[in-house]
């Protein structure tokens, strides 16, 4: 996020705590990061995409728009700053666009978290039942109550949603 200075300290203070033996790595990890600086353009990305989440939870979203987009065109493969993007399309009353963004982050599965990956399908499984595209969005309900690693919230808003479309577990 633009302060080398502050991570160098935190990765020394990192492996001065890490235990012995180090089970986990920690020592070796931080040594890692210490040795090489982060993309500076994906982490100029990733402050923007965090920006707009700010500006959006604030309802600025003419802010969360422009941050946004200024993170997609400097990282477009970033599946949290898609599925931030999806969000302000919809404050933006623009389905299809949000939707857009939800399948972009679907797709990038593997390295969506977890959470964050569970949310793109919820989201869009409820546009998706708006448009009447029911099969899909039951698909992505299902997909989104048992996905490990989804928030709680999550998994019981796409478990109420089957109960409430009457379908059955298979």
């Amino acid at each position: 996020m633009g302060s080398r200075a502050a991570a160098v300290d935190a990765y020394r203070a990192a492996a001065a705590a890490a235990p012995s033996p180090d089970v986990d790595g920690v020592a070796a990890a931080a040594a890692d990061h210490l040795r090489r600086a982060p993309d500076a353009k994906r982490a100029e990305a990733y402050r923007l995409s965090l920006e707009g989440w700010r500006h959006l939870e604030r309802n600025d979203v003419p802010g969360a728009t422009a941050s946004l987009d200024e993170s997609l065109a400097l990282n477009g493969s970033d599946p949290v700053a898609r599925y931030r993007a999806g969000r302000v399309q919809q404050a933006r009353k623009e389905d299809a666009a949000a939707l857009a963004h939800y399948e972009q982050a679907i797709k990038s599965a593997r390295t969506c978290p977890p959470p964050i990956l569970g949310y793109a399908y919820v989201d869009a499984a409820r546009i998706l039942e708006r448009q009447g595209k029911r099969t899909q969005a039951i698909s992505y309900y299902r997909i989104a109550s048992s996905l490990f690693g989804a928030a709680a919230d999550t998994r019981a808003a796409a478990t109420r949603a089957l109960t409430r479309l009457k379908v059955a577990d298979r």
